[in-house]
Formats: structure tokens, C-alpha cells, sequence
């Protein structure tokens, strides 16, 4: 039994020896405001333990002095200043301070830069670099709520200590985000001192949110960005990257730090665009990402092309247009716009939707043979934007009867915007068919018709010319079509030859008029009379002849008189005297 006692109390002296080499694990920390440092440890007493002797030492200078000698594990020192103080504590053990701890200060441990505030996935990203101080077990994230206020908050909760460097907030209903960061040590955890160098924070960083509109109507997407702010160097400038169709984010611009908006034209219909905005820190590599944001452009779509692709008068005296248009568009309105002079037109017909490519409309409401007419369309789309078609114009034809049984044909040029005439057919009517009688190049437009004065058909001919155009449009497009004038007639007038003289016994034995085209006149008739004045023939017959007799009998060899009359196609009376 004697030698288990002696085992015993060698095993207690052993194990006493031991707790009496240990140091006291102390914390000291200064309670921001209140001009005090709290000083806390954790210690087993000693053998013969007289207290535990707490020792100070003020801004990094001077030795440690004795401050207080406690029986507890914690002190409170008043540090109305609120210096740097290192602390120590050790134990009085027989009388004799052993065990001091090593020296620890009222500081906060060092709070790292913040690095960035980004936003990914949708979530802020914030991320700093590690501290320098090793006492450091994590770091509490302090976030601004609301945005603007100046009140801050632990987030996501005051006991949430973060181990890592970054932290995703995926909590965030908001993008716009402002955070700040402090390092803490298993004995230094309390509030932010916000802004206050103790800290050693460089005040919070705030998230850069990106927003825009698209005008569809210049094609220009509008893009604004909030600031950057508390790099400790500044902002060396922005970078606008672009993700296009899918093809990936891709330096679109630069621009410099005090530029907060930028315009992006061009946006193209269909075009899917991705834009984000990175702050670029001066003098370092560090880059804040703001989100990405999206535009399905739905840009304005104008109408492309309007082409007047057929002019024409028609036999019933109207005029036919066909026309082709781009059916891709934001269509509001047009207008067919008509008129004799091509510099005043005015609306004819109202266009209010587009319904198919190619369209046809027939004027009734013209008289082509009186006046040439000018056509074109005019369209609005979304924006205001008119576009308007090639103009187009009738052809006008006109026919002259000259006095020496010809017509003189003449016509206004074919016009057609875009169109080149390749020739003109002349057509003219022989009974009820219309035979060409000529093809003409494109510099002539006139035409003498030469009548056949054996024919009577030949008194009254009725024209037309057709023009061949070919179209060849800004597009591309290359269309063959026709323009055909009005139809106009000429009515030649008669042409009497009178004999002059009479032989019932000779060459000539009768008196008759040669008449030229004599279905033009009307109203005939033909009287003689002897050189008494008595009436001795009277016909209304232009194939009647006087044979030089009165009631059968032949009269003697004479003077004698005849008087013509008869009316012209235009109801001029017409009088031919004679002997």
C-alpha cells in the first residue's frame, strides 16, 4: 500500500507540473465606443495560486506594467483613447509570476481588401483576399439594407462566420447590392466600425447593375451602368463585352472611368445580344462583373422595296398598275397616290393593310385619252418612315389628220422609274382587229401613216402604241412588262376634185364630182344652173352625175354653174362654187 501512495503522489506531482506549464489562452479586444478594453483568458490554476496578474502595455512602446492581479478570468481596462494596448497574463504561483501567455492586442485582426462585388448566375458574388492575420478563423459580411440607407447589418445573420474568401449571395432579391467585409478571431467578434481605419475595411463595394432599352426604330439599344466605387487605387475604366447569336462574350468597347452609358447601334431584327459591363481596377487585374442582360431584338421593320411593275391603259379607257412589295414589315398605312402632274400627286386609294406580295388595282376614274397619268405608292411603317415605289406614267398618244391624206402619229415616252423602253409597237385598228403596222426604237415617238386612197376604210383610223420596258430594280429584280398608251382615232376629211368641163358627145360626158374618202362628209348635194340662173340639176347623191341635159334633152354648148355643198366630219359646212 506504501508503494501505490508514493506512485499516486508522484502520478499528481507529475500531472501538477504539467497544468502549471501551461499559459493562460487570453483574448483581448476593444469594445468600440465605450473607452474600454475587455481582457479575457482561460487558465488552470497552479499549485500554491495566488491570482492571475494581468500586464499592459500602450501603444507599442514602453514596458508592461502591471495592471490589475484578479482571482477571475477576465478584467475590464479602461482605455479612454482607444489605443493599441498589448496584453499579457501569467499566474503568481508561491508567490512568483509564472506561466505568462503570449502577447495579444486590442485590435480587430487585419480585414483583407475586397476584391470584387460581381454579379454571377444571376446572384452578387463578393470576394476578397485572405488576411494576413493568423489569428484569423473567418470573416462576418455586413450588407446594406435597404440600398442607399447607410444601414448595415451582419447578413446573412450576426453568428454567420465565413470560412472561405467569396460568398454567394443567393438570397438576393436585388442586384443592386452593397457589401463591406470584416476579419474576426475567435475573440474579437462584435459590430462593424464602418469607414473607421480600426477596422481596416476600405469602406463597401457596391454591385454594378446594367440596364438598357432598345429603340426599334433607330435600331440603338441605350445602356447604363451604376459606379464602381471603394477600389483603394479607382476605376481604371469599363469594358462592354458582348455575347452575340450565342458566339460568346466577346470585347465589344472600352470606355473610361467617368462613363457610366453607352449606345450600341445597329441591332439587327432577330438578333439575340448579351451585354455586360466589367469594372476594371487601376494598376491591378482585379474586374467587377455586372449581370448580363439581354435584348430579343424586335427591331422596326421597314419596308424594303416597293415596285410599280405594270402601267397600262386598257381598250375600256382605264388604267391597270400591278405592283410588288416587301410583306415583312410593321405596316401602318399607304396611299397609291395619282395625278397629271407627276410632282402633285395626291391619294387615289387607300392602302390600310398589307395582304399579299404582288397587287393589281384598275383606275376607272381617269380619261387617258385626255392626259397622261402619274402613279406611284407611298407607304408608313412603325416609325413614321415613308417609302415610296418607282413612279410610273401612262402614255399619252395623239393622232393628226393632215390635208394630204397622212396621219401624223406622236407619242409621250413610256415611263416607268427603273425601266428601260426596248421599242414601241404601233397598232392599228383594220376593222375590229388591231394589226402592227410599225416597230419603232425607243428614241422614236412619232410615226406618219401614209392612208390608201382606195381604200374608203382608210377615212377613219384608230391607233394605239405598246411599249416593251424591262425593269431593273436597286435588288436585283429584273421584270419584263408593257405599257400600252390610249387608244386615239383620225377621221381624214373628203377631198372633192371638181371636172372642168362637159361633153354629153365627147370625152367627158358627164359632170361629177371625184370625191376622196366620201363617207367623212354628210349631207350632200349638187345643184347647176344655166347662165339665166334657172336651176337645171339638183342630186343629193354623191355618185349622181349631170349629163349636160334638162328633162332628156341635150343643151347647147354654154356656160353654166354648179354649187357643191355638203358638211365635214366636224359639222363644218363646206361650199364649192364653179363653172
Amino acid at each position: 500500500m506504501m508503494y501505490l501512495k508514493i506512485i499516486l503522489s508522484l502520478l499528481l506531482c507529475c500531472f501538477l507540473q504539467k497544468t502549471q506549464a501551461q499559459a493562460p489562452d487570453v483574448c483581448a479586444r476593444l469594445l468600440l465606443g465605450s473607452g474600454q478594453d475587455s481582457v479575457t483568458w482561460q487558465g488552470t490554476p497552479c499549485a500554491g495560486f495566488g491570482g492571475y496578474v494581468v500586464l499592459g502595455q500602450e501603444n507599442n512602446t514602453g514596458p508592461f506594467i502591471p495592471l490589475d492581479t484578479v482571482m477571475t478570468n477576465n478584467i475590464v481596462h479602461t482605455n479612454p483613447n482607444e489605443n493599441t494596448w498589448n496584453y499579457q497574463v501569467g499566474m503568481l504561483c508561491g508567490g512568483v509570476l509564472t506561466n505568462l501567455s503570449i502577447l495579444v492586442s486590442n485590435q480587430r485582426p487585419i480585414t483583407p481588401d475586397i476584391l470584387s462585388v460581381s454579379i454571377v448566375g444571376n446572384s452578387p458574388v463578393i470576394t476578397w483576399s485572405p488576411s494576413p492575420s493568423p489569428e484569423v478563423i473567418g470573416y462576418q459580411i455586413y450588407k446594406e439594407n435597404p440600398y442607399g440607407s447607410g444601414n448595415y447589418f451582419p447578413y446573412p445573420n450576426p453568428t454567420t462566420i465565413i470560412n472561405s474568401t467569396s460568398y454567394t449571395d443567393v438570397a438576393a432579391v436585388d442586384l443592386l447590392v452593397r457589401y463591406a467585409i470584416i476579419a474576426v478571431s475567435a475573440c474579437n467578434k462584435s459590430l462593424l466600425g464602418l469607414g473607421n481605419t480600426v477596422d481596416g475595411t476600405t469602406g463597401p463595394h457596391t454591385s454594378m447593375v446594367v440596364q438598357g432599352d432598345i429603340d426599334a426604330c433607330s435600331q440603338a439599344i441605350s445602356l447604363n451602368w451604376n459606379a464602381y466605387e471603394n477600389w483603394k487605387e479607382g476605376i481604371q475604366s469599363y469594358e462592354i463585352w458582348l455575347n452575340k447569336n450565342g458566339s460568346g462574350f466577346q470585347l465589344y468597347q472600352t470606355v473610361s472611368k467617368n462613363t457610366t452609358q453607352l449606345t450600341y447601334t445597329n441591332a439587327q431584327d432577330n438578333d439575340v445580344l448579351v451585354f455586360q459591363v466589367r469594372a476594371v481596377e487601376k494598376n491591378k487585374v482585379n474586374r467587377a462583373l455586372s449581370n448580363s442582360l439581354r435584348f430579343n431584338v424586335l427591331v422596326n421593320r421597314p419596308m424594303e422595296y416597293i415596285h410599280l411593275t405594270k402601267l397600262t391603259v386598257t381598250n375600256e379607257n382605264e388604267i391597270d398598275l400591278s405592283w410588288e412589295w416587301d410583306t415583312d414589315v410593321d405596316y401602318v398605312g399607304g396611299d397609291l397616290l395619282s395625278g397629271t402632274e407627276p410632282s402633285n400627286l395626291a391619294p387615289r386609294l387607300n392602302l390600310p393593310v398589307i395582304s399579299t406580295a404582288v397587287n393589281s388595282f384598275t383606275d376607272d376614274q381617269v380619261s387617258p385619252e385626255k392626259n397622261s397619268y402619274a402613279y406611284k405608292i407611298q407607304t408608313e411603317d412603325a416609325c413614321g418612315h415613308l417609302v415610296t415605289s418607282n413612279l410610273g406614267q401612262s402614255i399619252f398618244l395623239e393622232v393628226e389628220a393632215l390635208e394630204d391624206f397622212e396621219n401624223q402619229i406622236t407619242w409621250s415616252a413610256a415611263t416607268l422609274e427603273y425601266g428601260t423602253v426596248q421599242d414601241y409597237s404601233l397598232y392599228k385598228y383594220v376593222g375590229n382587229t388591231a394589226q402592227r403596222i410599225a416597230t419603232l426604237p425607243a428614241t422614236d415617238l412619232s410615226y406618219t401613216d401614209v392612208l390608201d386612197l382606195s381604200n374608203e376604210n382608210e377615212a377613219e383610223n384608230c391607233y394605239f402604241v405598246l411599249a416593251n420596258i424591262v425593269l431593273n430594280f436597286p435588288n436585283g429584280q429584273s421584270i419584263f412588262t408593257q405599257s400600252q398608251s390610249n387608244q386615239t382615232c383620225a377621221v381624214q376629211s373628203s377631198n372633192i376634185q371638181i371636172p372642168n368641163a362637159v361633153s354629153p358627145s365627147g370625152k367627158n360626158r358627164s359632170f361629177r364630182p371625184i370625191v376622196v374618202f366620201s363617207r367623212s362628209i354628210s349631207n350632200y348635194s349638187m345643184l347647176i344652173f344655166d347662165r339665166y340662173g334657172q336651176q337645171i340639176f339638183e342630186s343629193n347623191n354623191l355618185y349622181d352625175a349631170w349629163d349636160g341635159t334638162k328633162n332628156g334633152q341635150a343643151l347647147k354648148m354654154g356656160m353654166y354653174v354648179y354649187f357643191i355643198r355638203f358638211q365635214a366630219p366636224d359639222g363644218t359646212w363646206i361650199e364649192r362654187r364653179g363653172t
